[in-house]
C-alpha cells in the first residue's frame, strides 16, 4: 500500500523538525510522501526541492480561520508548483504581524491591571494563530496563587468590552477558500471532528466551495467512517495525515495517512494544472 502522510508541521511554524528532518522521519516509517502544511505561512516551501528528496513533499499550509466565532482549519495543497501564490505569502505574512501586534497591546493593557506576562510565554501555548485563549493560559501559569480560570480571565480582563479587550481580524473561513483557489492551492477542511459542534456543524461547512476534507486523522474516540461517507457522496477528495508535530510536541507521524485510491485522486488532481 502507498502511503503518503499529508498533514505535518516543522520549526516555521510550532513542529520541531526542519523541513528535512520531517523527510527523514517519513523514510525511516516507510511513507511514500509527506506534505509540510505548517500554520498560516508557507516559510517552509523554499526548503522543498523534490530533486534531493528521495520521496515526494507536497507544498501546504493550515489556515486558522473563523466561522461563527469557531476556529475552523483548513488546509491548502499548493498545485504542482503551478502559478503565482505571492498573493497568499503576502497575506499571511500581515496576518500574523497583525495577530501579534494584537497580543503586544493586549499585554500593555493588562500591565495597567498588574498583571505581566510576556510574549514568549503566551505563544508556546499557541498551536500556529496566537489569541486570547492562549493570553489567558499564560496568565493561569504566572499567577497560580490568584486561582484564575480562563473564564474569569474573559469575564474581567480580555473578553470583548473588558478593560485589555482587543479587537481581532479574524479570517472568515470562506475568505480563506477564496484565497487558496486564487493562488492556485486546493482548499480541504482539516481534521472536521475536532470542531466543537455546538458552534459549528462540520456537515454546513463542507456546503462551502471545499474541494476536499480531511477524513483520516489520528482521532482518539471517534471513527471517521461517517465523514468518509460525506465526502463520497459530495464527491469531495479525500485526504488524511497525521498532525505531525516532533517526539516531544505530537509525535503521531505514519499514524494516520492517506492511502488507495484515495490517494491517487488526490495526486492527480495535485498534479494537475490549476
Amino acid at each position: 500500500m502507498v502511503k503518503y502522510d499529508l498533514h505535518s508541521h516543522t520549526i516555521y511554524s510550532d513542529g520541531e523538525f526542519t523541513v528535512e528532518g520531517n523527510v527523514n522521519r517519513a523514510i525511516s516509517l516507510g511513507l511514500d510522501g509527506i506534505a509540510i502544511s505548517d500554520h498560516d505561512n508557507i516559510d517552509s516551501w523554499k526548503d522543498i526541492d523534490n530533486k534531493k528528496f528521495d520521496i515526494p513533499v507536497i507544498k501546504a499550509l493550515e489556515l486558522s480561520t473563523f466561522t461563527n466565532g469557531e476556529n475552523v482549519h483548513v488546509l491548502g495543497y499548493y498545485l504542482n508548483d503551478n502559478g503565482d501564490y505571492s498573493e497568499l505569502d503576502n497575506f499571511l505574512k500581515e496576518m500574523r504581524e497583525n495577530r501579534d501586534k494584537r497580543v503586544y497591546r493586549i499585554i500593555d493593557l493588562l500591565k495597567q491591571l498588574d498583571i505581566n506576562v510576556t510574549y514568549e510565554n503566551i505563544i508556546k501555548y499557541a498551536d500556529g494563530s496566537v489569541g486570547r485563549p492562549h493570553v489567558a493560559k499564560a496568565i493561569i501559569e504566572a499567577y497560580p496563587e490568584r486561582n484564575y480560570t480562563i473564564d474569569e480571565i474573559f469575564d474581567n480582563f480580555i473578553g470583548d468590552g473588558k478593560p485589555a479587550y482587543v479587537p481581532s481580524s479574524n479570517l472568515d473561513t470562506k475568505d480563506a477558500i477564496d484565497i487558496l483557489h486564487r493562488n492556485h492551492c486546493i482548499a480541504v477542511l482539516a481534521h472536521p471532528l475536532l470542531i466543537d459542534n455546538k458552534k459549528v456543524n462540520y456537515k454546513d461547512l463542507l456546503n462551502y466551495p471545499f474541494d476536499g476534507v480531511e477524513c483520516f486523522y489520528p482521532y482518539k474516540d471517534e471513527s471517521y467512517q461517517e465523514v468518509l461517507d460525506i465526502a463520497n457522496e459530495k464527491n469531495l477528495l479525500v485526504t488524511g495525515g497525521s498532525d505531525f508535530h516532533g517526539p516531544n510536541v505530537r509525535d503521531t507521524m505514519g499514524l494516520e495517512y492517506n492511502r488507495d485510491h484515495y490517494l491517487e485522486r488526490f495526486l492527480k488532481r495535485i498534479n494537475q494544472n490549476s
